[in-house]
């Protein structure tokens, strides 16, 4: 199977993420919603008593938790998913970039050097604000994948260039 190019990974890979972008978008909408009714609604008990009931004790003490707060401190969720939204957001968006280039067989080039970088850093910043220590090893493995690519840029530049 092929890597780079038409009909290959790369461009199924692209289609996946063109689709899971849009699906991202549709379930960042709903989950905005979702969240500003759950914080805001302070008669709204439990909107996932059906779902809670099915669970453990635990989950329905952290949902009874959760609305005993103060409104201020409930607010400050908002932002918070808010920017674990945007982050994966972003690193769907640039995915799909790169691999709209792999697709083109468009691979070692100083475009596909940035947007790594960029994923990467991305990667890394999710993976701190989530606590996430795969996510940080993912980040850091795509930095190094970069220093790859850029290296890879270089020799494709000088092969170019010779006669």
């Amino acid at each position: 199977m092929k890597f780079f190019g038409k009909k290959s990974l790369s461009s199924v890979m692209s289609v996946l993420l063109h689709i899971a972008w849009y699906l991202a978008f549709v379930a960042a909408i709903g989950a905005a919603i979702a969240g500003v009714v759950v914080v805001f609604h302070q008669q709204l008990g439990s909107p996932f008593a059906s779902a809670l009931a099915k669970g453990s004790e635990k989950d329905i003490h952290n949902w009874e938790m959760f609305q005993s707060l103060p409104l201020g401190v409930r607010i400050l969720v908002l932002p918070y998913f808010g920017a674990v939204i945007a982050l994966l957001m972003i690193i769907i968006w640039k995915s799909r970039q790169l691999f709209a280039h792999f697709r083109n067989d468009i691979v070692f080039n100083a475009g596909n050097v940035r947007i790594t970088l960029s994923i990467s850093r991305l990667v890394i910043a999710l993976s701190i604000i989530t606590f996430s220590l795969g996510s940080l090893l993912v980040g850091i493995i795509l930095r190094l994948l970069c220093e790859i690519v850029k290296n890879g840029t270089a020799l494709q530049e000088e092969h170019d260039l010779t006669i």
